[in-house]
């Protein structure tokens, strides 16, 4: 699994429990928010996800969606249309953190008052 995804293993040295890679994969202060959006567009273009996120910038959001393509939590799928169309949708791993995210929206729900 790892040859399939290289980053995972520079990444995973730097921990010594599972949480610690699970947080490099999700915890930046965009990449979790970028995922739980197209898990609940599925499919979305990239218009319509930056106007759900205002406040990340288009730079940001170009970089986060990379990350989590590289991270293979999302694909790209582009259609060769004119103009250009380009959708993204969660992969099974992706999929596989919605309840993990949902479980965090909840609590945000809970405390943030």
């Amino acid at each position: 699994m790892t040859e399939k995804f290289p980053n995972q293993k520079e990444r995973q040295k730097d921990f010594n429990c599972s949480l610690g890679f699970t947080m490099t994969v999700i915890g930046s202060k965009w990449r979790a928010i970028v995922l739980w959006r197209i898990l609940n567009s599925n499919p979305i273009r990239y218009g319509k996800l930056k106007k759900t996120i205002p406040n990340i910038s288009h730079k940001v959001l170009a970089q986060e969606l990379k990350k989590l393509e590289m991270d293979a939590l999302i694909e790209r799928v582009a259609y060769l249309t004119i103009p250009a169309k380009v959708e993204y949708i969660p992969t099974e791993r992706g999929k596989s953190l919605e309840k993990i995210l949902a479980e965090l929206c909840n609590w945000g729900k809970k405390y943030m008052d």
